[in-house]
């Protein structure tokens, strides 16, 4: 292993012991590299965005942490902005259940500025007010399961048997299970509004909602205001950004493409919870900006053909805008048994490095 991986999984291990690096907020554009034989250490450091709600009644504030990785020497490449899905942690890009560097790590070496965003919904990120949460019946704690998320995800057909070809590293899926937050769901998507019937369902069934194959497109149906801004604050910090979405962290960040088109230089949507398929809604998200939509495999026994569908036609329709845009379905180019976490699986870096030359042009 490197040691640049070795830094970054023990920085986050130790998340109070974060590397006090001084953050360059630059931006820019430039030519991705996967040769990260003469890349320098990465430096780590840690801030927060948006507003807390101390002294009001919301069970969970509106702040989000921010994991902020960045090269040790200058660089002109804009930032990629990465959101994890509900019920999801930064872990998800910082770090692979094994050992291997994640995302966070290829994205740095190849000259990226990366800002790893922790959901306001997440108790470790917003800050929890448990006595707000004793007197509401409007919100309540959930966490997602190892027997829902093993076939949700596409780890195989029943917890504990894996797809003969599967790339997650299953044998050390307790290290995934480790990092799953707890996470506050309600109505308004972090304190304060009534539940809805999609987010009860979504608490439910471990953290995810179940409509994905009945419709699949909408793209910000599942935003949360509280994501929203935050994830605002942050690209007011920091962009214009790469905005990398994933699951259900796509509604936010669709949703803060099409309000704040000018902080987004490029959004890549990593199997999102649906996308937008309605072609006015398609232009307002960042108008031209290059958009690309990642799939694993396994859709269909996953139920998530719904969800590939509209993403496929998002990407018909930024197309005709910028011609960049594109769907990498990974089994069509001949790749399989990635699953919905394919930024952990065995070949995270290969796939890594197509979404690097992709954002190079």
């Amino acid at each position: 292993m490197r040691a640049a991986g070795v830094t970054l999984a023990a920085g986050f291990a130790g998340c109070s012991g974060l590397g006090s690096g001084t953050e360059n907020e630059s931006t820019g554009s430039g030519t991705a590299t996967t040769n990260r034989s003469e890349t320098p250490r990465p430096t780590l450091s840690r801030f927060y965005v948006g507003e807390s709600d101390v002294g009001s009644d919301a069970v969970i504030d509106a702040r989000a942490e921010v994991v902020a990785v960045r090269p040790d020497s200058e660089t002109d490449r804009d930032p990629v902005v990465m959101v994890p899905g509900l019920g999801l942690s930064p872990y998800i890009y910082l770090a692979t259940p094994d050992g291997r560097p994640g995302w966070v790590e290829h994205f740095v070496d190849a000259g990226y500025p990366v800002y790893a965003f922790n959901p306001p919904r997440n108790v470790d990120s917003g800050g929890l007010d448990t006595a707000a949460l004793r007197n509401t019946e409007s919100a309540s704690l959930s966490r997602w399961s190892l027997s829902r998320a093993w076939p949700t995800w596409g780890f195989g057909p029943e917890v504990g048997e894996p797809y003969d070809d599967v790339r997650y590293p299953v044998e050390a899926v307790d290290q995934l299970v480790a990092s799953f937050p707890a996470y506050v769901g309600t109505g308004g998507g972090g304190g304060g509004g009534r539940r809805s019937a999609a987010t009860q369902t979504t608490a439910a069934s471990g953290g995810q909602s179940q409509a994905g194959d009945a419709g699949g497109g909408g793209g910000t149906r599942f935003a949360s205001s509280r994501e929203t801004a935050a994830l605002t604050a942050l690209l007011d910090r920091v962009g214009p950004a790469t905005l990398l979405v994933h699951s259900a962290g796509g509604a936010s960040g669709f949703a803060v493409a099409r309000s704040t088109p000018s902080l987004v230089e490029r959004i890549v949507a990593v199997e999102p919870v649906g996308c937008p398929t309605d072609e006015a809604a398609v232009s307002q998200m960042a108008g031209d900006t290059p958009f690309m939509a990642v799939y694993g495999d396994y859709v269909a026994d996953r139920g998530q053909t719904g969800r590939k569908s509209a993403c496929e036609t998002t990407a018909a329709l930024s197309d005709e805008a910028n011609a960049d845009s594109r769907m990498l379905n990974l089994p069509d180019d001949g790749v399989s048994g990635n699953t919905h976490l394919l930024m952990q699986d065995d070949n995270n870096g290969a796939i890594a490095d197509r979404i690097l030359n992709w954002m190079a042009g």
